[in-house]
């Protein structure tokens, strides 16, 4: 939860600038001392917020309090994001002006006009969009699958982030609906069941318990499940946080595979699913063993692999030709995502090849789920709904 310096250097600027910017528009028309003190109200609010994530004690850690950073997040980007944009606006009309010679304010009244739709677009993003779940239906032809698995369904979930929630039960209620629903041959969930602590899985045992799939659920971690992200005072805190975690992921129902196999089986058709650690590209740890996982496997048995980040797609996976289905997660599609005009636009593709939904090379399939929860600000943006992901496998004739 504690900023980095660079972070907390930025979030400073991104305060200050733009408030002392409306501070000498407010002196340039006279406004009375009210609105001044006014304009620098969240300012000094802000100031403070920053400087407690900053500066306080990250080992006096508790669930809710993430939650409420997170919202300060939020209510930081719907103030400062309109009053930027208005500000980039405010130039390009005075550039405007000094080319006509003459004064306009049209760009400058479309600067106010942005700001605004941002304000409606981060609301519907915060308490509209994490409610509607998108059940995203897919199917994969799979050469050689047994006969017994043709039509096998297998729900993912991933990216939950409990700590996000807090202890707001109901967010779980929809999934489960939704996950039940599809009445699934398998459930599996591809990783970041946390943001950092075991804590934040407490009182969340009968929401999981309740999810369903005839063949069993199963499990991965993902790279905040590690508590990687946080100061612990011993190295023995930690392992007791992830003990504690992956206890907790088996109270909910599912069977943990870390660097391990399970065969699944249909009368005589069998085949393999894999879970790894998370495999990642610096600065993401890389805890993930495929050679492990696969070491006791029969090489003639087509597999399922669940890798939390899908980096290790490319990365590790590729050239495995009977692991013809990996599942990941990890990116949340950035929790901002547009559809224009069928193609779609989202800052996760700066950083990811693969990020958001169903990819092929040859007859190897890779599906990143967008996940359930959020991090960092409790929106989601667009297109980036929550998801629940249906994989049908059909024989490939």
């Amino acid at each position: 939860m504690r900023l980095y310096t660079f972070a907390f250097i930025i979030l400073l600027l991104s305060v200050v600038l733009p408030d002392l910017f409306f501070y000498f528009k407010l002196k340039k028309h006279r406004a009375k001392l009210i609105l001044h003190l006014l304009n620098f109200l969240p300012t000094a609010f802000f100031i403070t917020i920053f400087a407690i994530m900053k500066f306080a004690d990250s080992h006096s850690y508790q669930p809710s309090s993430f939650q409420f950073f997170m919202w300060m997040n939020f209510v930081f980007m719907v103030i400062y994001l309109p009053k930027l944009v208005y500000i980039i606006f405010h130039f390009l009309n005075f550039l405007i002006n000094l080319l006509l010679k003459e004064k306009i304010y049209l760009i400058r009244y479309a600067g106010v006009l942005t700001g605004m739709f941002l304000v409606i677009l981060f609301a519907h993003g915060a308490f509209v969009n994490p409610k509607n779940i998108d059940v995203r239906q897919t199917e994969i032809k799979v050469s050689g699958l047994p006969p017994t698995f043709d039509g096998y369904k297998i729900v993912q979930i991933s990216d939950i982030h409990l700590g996000s929630w807090g202890r707001n039960y109901s967010y779980m209620e929809p999934a489960i609906k939704k996950i039940n629903e599809q009445q699934a041959d398998l459930l599996l969930f591809t990783g970041d069941i946390v943001n950092n602590y075991s804590q934040e899985m407490d009182g969340w045992d009968k929401y999981f318990q309740q999810l369903e799939a005839k063949d069993g659920k199963y499990a991965v971690l993902g790279n905040h499940d590690y508590g990687d992200y946080s100061e612990w005072e011993k190295e023995e805190d930690k392992a007791a946080n992830l003990t504690a975690i992956q206890q907790h992921i088996r109270n909910f129902g599912f069977k943990l595979l870390s660097n391990e196999f399970v065969q699944l089986q249909k009368d005589s058709g069998i085949i393999e699913l894999l879970g790894v650690g998370n495999w990642g590209k610096p600065p993401f740890p890389q805890y993930g063993d495929l050679n492990q996982a696969l070491a006791e496997t029969d090489s003639t048995t087509l597999k399922i692999l669940m890798s939390h980040d899908p980096s290790h797609w490319k990365g590790e996976i590729l050239g495995h030709k009977n692991i013809f289905l990996t599942l990941s997660g990890h990116t949340h599609a950035a929790q901002m995502a547009f559809n224009m005009y069928g193609k779609l636009i989202s800052p996760s593709s700066l950083i990811y090849d693969e990020w958001d939904g169903l990819y092929q090379e040859g007859e190897q399939y890779l599906y990143v789920n967008r996940g359930l929860g959020f991090i960092g600000i409790p929106v989601r943006l667009g297109v980036a709904r929550p998801e629940v992901t249906v994989i049908t496998l059909r024989t490939k004739k």
